[in-house]
């Protein structure tokens, strides 16, 4: 076993620290220790790593270097400034207060009982109480509980009540004060529907977002113009990241049926969009080289026309990392590619690590890389021999082309089945832990939605270049859409009408997950040590 995990990590160093940089934020996050001591021991360990003679014992110095990075670097970003506004005293949410600042997000019309709400984050200059004016700095988030013309950029001067977020249930894994505390933000202004609301001026944010986010806008009505408003709702979450469009039935049918992932920005909504745009450039006659480069300049443009969200920076930073193994590589690791990816994003911001979304698009590619290849081994002992007909042949007999067309569909169907199966391996545990729900169902659901969600987003591309160029063409794809929806919400449902599709779960403990994660962690090495018995009993047997 020695020998195996020496051989596994030797192969893929940037993951080895990768793994010790993610147990350095952890630690941080649930003993919190004072940044001077884990900075101590940081450069005692790069010390002793420095002084020491024996390899062996100086890379696990080295790694327990990173460890120290970790957690020094994750509470170096959980500091906040004596001015930052989390640093005020308790405020009676009663008592309301003047905000002045400039509006640094996206502003979302959210539907909110009958009505809409107006959300978006806030970058605070000046607070106002009545218990006088101070100058504060930090971001929070503002919900203005009626429609209102504002945009990125806009200098505003907002009357409210200030106060911390609240956690919707005690029961829940979920914390939604620590959903925010993870984005920087630690006050919540509420502005009532009669509630002052000045725009002072116009057009302060940065001039590339607020492009950034003008066509994001531009795209996201082409959709609303060609689609009905459910449609459009959807293809706003599997295009642009949008998802608080989407009819909560109907979430609610993705979310228990364990799809849910596909209507979100992710790695696999970009890996979609990377595969089509790749599958275009090799139309043209172009080095191998370029059209990688070229896939990755177009992944960032898309990024930029969605706004540049983080859950679609944290995804085009993994393809991007990916693709470029490929161009500077001759035999990429994509484990080395995945944890260097999983390094720049946690060096934007460390407590990305506890994001739900982070955690089930690393841990569901993870689990691809890792089971993919041994799933798809075996199951092609269950694929029927077949002999293809003669190259020189161009017209075989009737009989032979349906078992090509056989053997082909088996054999879509058991790689769908390896690849369904690998993801849903990894991330089953953590639905489970954040969701309190089991959904067997989705091994045999995402065969069916993974095809159709990347006809949908082929479509969806097509509509959006021709909703801008060709507007007359758009009806087409918008159609294909509509028919590809509705067959996958009512395979979803139909999927749903089985008997133990799913189980509504307790909550689940934390260490229960990673018990559960140690076992699959097992389940692996004795596949590994598995296949490695039989790889020498072949040599044997030569």
């Amino acid at each position: 076993m020695e020998t195996v995990i020496t051989a596994w990590f030797g192969r893929r160093p940037l993951l080895a620290v990768c793994v010790c940089f993610c147990l350095g934020i952890i630690i941080n996050q649930y003993f919190r220790i004072p940044f001077g001591i884990s900075t101590l021991l940081t450069a005692l360990f790069i010390s002793l790593s420095l002084y020491t003679r024996r390899s062996q014992i100086t890379i696990i110095f080295i790694l327990l270097t990173v460890v120290g990075m970790g957690a020094a670097y994750s509470k170096h970003c959980r500091t906040f400034p004596v001015e930052h506004i989390s640093r005020l005293p308790y405020l009676d949410r009663d008592e309301p207060v003047f905000v002045e600042g400039i509006v640094v997000s996206d502003v979302e019309p959210r539907p909110f009982f009958h009505g809409k709400k107006t959300v978006f984050s806030l970058e605070v200059s000046r607070i106002k109480s009545p218990r006088g004016t101070k100058e504060q700095k930090g971001v929070i988030l503002v919900n203005i509980f009626r429609q209102e013309d504002i945009r990125y950029g806009d200098h505003l001067l907002l009357e409210g009540k200030l106060h911390r977020p609240f956690n919707f249930s005690k029961k829940s894994s979920f914390s939604y004060r620590e959903y925010l505390y993870r984005k920087g933000i630690t006050f919540i202004l509420s502005v009532k529907k009669i509630g002052f609301v000045k725009v002072i001026n116009r057009e302060r944010g940065h001039w590339l977002k607020d492009l950034s986010l003008r066509v994001k806008h531009r795209l996201s009505a082409v959709l609303r113009e060609f689609l009905s408003s459910q449609d459009a709702g959807m293809m706003q979450a599997l295009l642009l990241g949008d998802r608080y469009d989407i009819p909560k039935d109907v979430y609610a049918l993705f979310k228990i049926s364990g799809v849910a992932h596909i209507i979100a920005i992710s790695g696999f909504n970009i890996g979609i969009v990377a595969y089509g745009i790749f599958f275009v450039l090799k139309l043209f006659s172009m080095p191998r080289r370029a059209q990688y480069f070229l896939t990755i300049l177009l992944l960032v443009f898309y990024a930029f026309l969605t706004g540049g969200e983080p859950p679609v920076v944290r995804a085009t930073v993994m393809a991007v990392v990916l693709l470029m193994s490929f161009i500077v590589e001759r035999e990429p690791e994509p484990l080395n590619s995945l944890a260097f990816a999983g390094l720049l994003i946690l060096l934007m911001n460390p407590l990305n690590l506890f994001n739900v979304g982070f955690q089930l698009s690393f841990v569901s590619v993870l689990s691809i890389i890792l089971f993919y290849p041994k799933f798809w081994g075996a199951f092609q002992r269950f694929l029927p021999e077949i002999k293809f007909p003669p190259a020189g042949n161009k017209n075989p007999p009737w009989r032979e082309k349906m078992k090509v067309v056989k053997f082909w569909f088996i054999q879509y169907f058991l790689q769908s089945m390896a690849l369904s199966l690998s993801a849903y391996l990894g991330v089953v545990v953590l639905i489970a832990y954040y969701f309190h729900l089991f959904t067997p169902i989705g091994i045999l659901a995402n065969t069916v939605v993974i095809p159709l969600s990347s006809l949908i987003i082929f479509l969806g591309m097509g509509l959006l270049a021709a909703g801008i160029i060709l507007p007359f063409a758009a009806f087409v794809f918008a159609k294909g859409i509509t028919i590809s929806l509705h067959v996958m919400v009512l395979s979803i449902t139909w999927f749903l009408k089985l008997p133990w599709a799913y189980f509504e779960l307790r909550e689940i403990s934390l260490p229960m997950s990673i018990f559960c994660y140690l076992l699959i962690g097992l389940f692996y090495l004795g596949m590994e040590l598995l296949q490695r018995y039989r790889k020498s009993r072949r040599g044997v047997l030569s």
